[in-house]
């Protein structure tokens, strides 16, 4: 990805994004032997436990106790 800066200047962006499912988290903090693990939904930035996740949701909140 090509931006430019506050100053004019282009500059190369490269990044390599990871998208998880719920399971997948699930599964690796299992793995990863962590004892509770919850997860819950997002609202733009908006972290709560409150909200359930749904598949609306954009991001989660992951809460996990080792």
């Amino acid at each position: 990805m090509t931006v430019t800066d506050d100053d004019g200047n282009k500059q190369e962006l490269k990044a390599d994004e990871r998208y998880y499912a719920p399971s997948e988290i699930s599964w690796y903090l299992t793995s990863l032997r962590f004892k509770k693990s919850s997860l819950h939904g997002c609202r733009l930035g908006n972290f709560s436990r409150d909200h359930v996740l749904t598949t609306d949701d954009f991001e989660m909140l992951v809460m996990a106790e080792k």
